[in-house]
């Protein structure tokens, strides 16, 4: 339980950094909405077939947002095209569903930061894409006894992510009604197992008001001064930590005396260091290195499932070459990673692939590089989250 309020409390103020990067709390700025969306799980890892008669499922939520106005003046709103940011809570009813047996999917609590981003504008029209990040809360999770078929929710705290399309039509001065469809995952990043995660399908509709008169193709008086940043080539040092729950770890348990039992969190630590080339205010790319000390079981795992051990023996440590594109605004950035283990020694029964993603954030507390914070999502083969890891590091 304590593990999962550090989880909460870190994950919320990553993603409130989303809110934080609008405007100034004031009336001019500030917009509530409502909404509701009819949601569709994907067929991931068989969840149909295993558990549900019925997919479909209604979503119910409100957000606080700050809007960024041409009139601001600022360089990063103009770049991207003046999106508006904002703190979002929805209620996703789950338990709703129909399933094939006594286990079941509880409902979901959302709690996320958002942010919008406009490639069409006019005076009442904008549409573009949409990011959340937050976190999700369920009272229904697997238990070996009670819930057994529940393998895709581990744990009571989750993590959600989600893309959309959004447009917005201002059919009045102060409201508008916004549409759209969108994509959305929840799972915990596994820090229990089993935790396959569930992917939804959404479409919706919404209800905005601006606390002022809003149009969204105004112009700025002039055009904005490009601000200074660091051009040129940096470098990153960073430490994370995190934990990892093995699935295969779990599998071996199942076959064992104590079925009950969950798979342990184990701790996984990472150190690296990359080489920047930042060639614009929002725009920056990289290559580097990274070693991984992940604590495992699998000799015990391959004992148990294979009757056998790995000739080339074992090790907790793995070494890793990436690369890396960055996304800026102000002080907050974007990166997503692509990268291949070049050493690895995790058993006949491995969970880790030979190549890796990684999508996270990182909050840089000076404009021109030093102390940065921040959180990564690593995954294998655009499958199962692996592990969440949160972040230290400094730049040069």
């Amino acid at each position: 339980m304590r593990r999962n309020r550090i989880v909460a409390i870190v994950t919320c103020l990553l993603a409130g950094s989303l809110c934080a990067c609008g405007q100034t709390l004031d009336r001019k700025h500030l917009n509530i909405s409502v909404g509701g969306r009819y949601s569709h799980i994907l067929n991931g890892h068989n969840i149909h077939s295993e558990m549900l008669d019925t997919k479909g499922y209604g979503i119910f939520n409100a957000t606080v947002g700050l809007s960024t106005h041409p009139e601001d003046g600022g360089w990063y709103e103009r770049a991207f095209n003046y999106p508006t940011f904002g703190i979002g809570l929805s209620y996703a009813r789950l338990g709703m569903l129909d399933f094939k047996g006594p286990s079941r999917l509880g409902d979901f609590v959302n709690l996320y930061g958002w942010a919008e981003f406009s490639l069409v504008r006019t005076r009442h029209f904008r549409a573009g894409p949409m990011l959340e990040l937050g976190l999700a809360f369920t009272g229904k999770t697997y238990d070996y006894y009670q819930n057994p078929k529940n393998k895709y929710i581990g744990s009571n705290v989750l993590f959600v992510l989600g893309l959309g399309l959004q447009a917005e039509w201002l059919f009045a001065p102060q409201w508008s009604l916004q549409f759209g469809a969108y994509l959305t995952h929840h799972s915990n990043g596994m820090i229990r197992s089993p935790n396959l995660g569930i992917n939804e399908f959404s479409v919706g509709v919404g209800l905005r008001h601006y606390l002022s008169q809003e149009s969204f193709n105004a112009k700025p008086s002039t055009a904005p001064d490009k601000p200074a940043y660091p051009k040129g080539l940096h470098w990153n040092v960073f430490a994370a930590g995190g934990v990892h729950s093995c699935p295969v770890e779990l599998d071996a348990i199942l076959v064992s005396d104590r079925p009950e039992r969950l798979a342990p969190a184990r701790f996984q630590g990472t150190v690296g260091a990359e080489s920047v080339w930042r060639y614009s205010p929002i725009f920056a790319t990289g290559i580097g290195l990274e070693a991984n000390y992940v604590c495992n079981n699998y000799r015990q795992a391959d004992l148990l499932l294979t009757g056998g051990e790995d000739p080339d023996g074992y090790s907790p440590i793995r070494i890793a070459a990436f690369v890396k594109q960055e996304f800026w605004y102000r002080r907050l950035s974007l990166h997503v990673a692509f990268g291949v283990y070049l050493f690895k020694r995790c058993g006949l029964t491995e969970d880790v692939k030979r190549t890796y993603e990684k999508i996270g954030l990182r909050y840089h507390f000076s404009k021109r590089g030093g102390l940065f914070a921040g959180l990564d999502l690593r995954a294998h083969q655009f499958d199962c989250s692996y592990a969440l890891e949160w972040s230290l590091g400094y730049g040069f």
